[in-house]
């Protein structure tokens, strides 16, 4: 039971590292300011330079030195009518250098005011909105960040780079918050609406790998890196690959990467000719965890019988049960397990991270390496 509950505790802590990475990830992925073309009226001065300043003001706030940014974005914003179109992007992207440098209170205000303005429409609303569920998602509003994109979504405007950007935002943040399954159906249609978005992909990629699809993030991520990412995106689509990749030095060890938060995640077949299955290596649990769904795949794998109920404690302080199962064949890789004993929740729910627990471990060896990053897995000696 106490083995259990250590489960559980550790599929909480996943549930507060994706809510963080879900902030960071939603910022870093807004480029609605760049979508956003400037029409400046004939009737403005020249010598005013106020194209050129708003230009310095987007190289500075792309360099990452926000303050000077906000500071030039002020500047032309006083400049301009605050009712007009042109102020509006000025001030959209002053409140992104706001959220940039998290000043959540300032990127609100700025957001907001934009919001407020009488007969706002098109992509200034479907911009404003999104970025102001980057800034909710910061502060814990998950619901509201949710209503802001999808009334992003529904903005009448002619972009379909916008409409897409605001449907794989929405993606990214069903991806964080647990729910693969809409999660891929919004990035599906991201990549409809721009086939070329490799911001899309990338966060594709993922929902797969939550999804337990190996292969397809496998692809994702790669046709992510052939349409000429930007930094961020790289990195999300190279963090799939990273995951995926494995080395070997010889037939009965292997190495594969430690992830982010010192996760450990590895690939479990269920025949040598089965397809693999993503699982968290929990060296602080006994048993193994899976997924219904994959129980349903596993059925036309190998020979799985049922061995009894259970019960098991979470970390919320609330009972579940639970059928336990012996599954005949499993492999680490290429590495056998032999027979091992599996759990799954008997009440249906969404999809949970496939927990592979020491139990099933006995014919294998694991060597952290927290210097390296790596781990190393061996098969013990017959």
């Amino acid at each position: 039971m106490i083995e259990q509950y250590r489960i559980f505790m550790k599929q909480r802590c996943l549930f507060k590292n994706r809510r963080t990475a879900a902030m960071k990830m939603l910022v870093s992925a807004i480029v609605c300011i760049g979508v956003l073309a400037l029409s400046w009226p004939a009737t403005l001065r020249a010598e005013d330079n106020t194209v050129e300043m708003f230009e310095k003001g987007k190289s500075l706030l792309n360099k990452g030195n926000y303050a000077d940014a906000i500071e030039i974005f002020s500047k032309v914003a006083a400049l301009l009518d605050p009712s007009k179109r042109n102020a509006q992007v000025v001030i959209l992207a002053k409140a992104k250098a706001h959220l940039a440098q998290g000043d959540f209170p300032d990127a609100l205000k700025d957001i907001n005011h934009v919001l407020e303005t009488e007969g706002i429409e098109g992509e200034i609303l479907a911009s404003g909105l999104q970025l102001r569920s980057a800034v909710n998602l910061h502060l814990g509003r998950e619901k509201q960040a949710l209503q802001d994109l999808t009334a992003a979504i529904k903005v009448t405007h002619d972009s379909d780079t916008l409409r897409s950007l605001c449907f794989a935002n929405r993606g990214m943040m069903f991806t964080k918050l647990g729910d693969s399954d809409r999660a891929i159906s919004d990035l599906n249609k991201a990549i409809e609406l721009d086939p070329k978005s490799s911001f899309a992909y990338a966060g594709r990629a993922e929902a797969y790998l939550r999804h337990d699809n190996i292969d397809r993030a496998r692809k994702d991520s790669e046709q992510a890196l052939q349409l000429s990412p930007d930094e961020h995106t790289t990195k999300m689509a190279e963090k799939v690959l990273k995951e995926l990749s494995i080395s070997a030095s010889g037939p009965s060890k292997i190495s594969v990467p430690m992830g982010m938060h010192g996760h450990i995640f590895v690939q479990v077949y269920f025949s040598k000719k089965g397809k693999p299955h993503r699982f968290l290596l929990d060296t602080g649990a006994t048993f193994t965890l899976i997924d219904r769904d994959v129980l349903t795949e596993i059925f036309g794998e190998t020979e799985v019988k049922p061995i009894g109920k259970g019960m098991v404690s979470i970390a919320d302080g609330t009972t579940h049960s639970v059928t336990r199962y012996k599954v005949k064949t499993a492999f680490l890789y290429n590495l056998p397990l032999g027979e091992i004993e599996i759990h799954v929740f008997e009440k249906k729910g969404k999809r949970i991270t496939n927990l592979l627990g020491t139990k099933s471990l006995r014919n294998i060896s694991v060597s952290i390496d927290n210097s390296q990053r790596k781990v190393e897995i061996t098969r013990k000696p017959d």
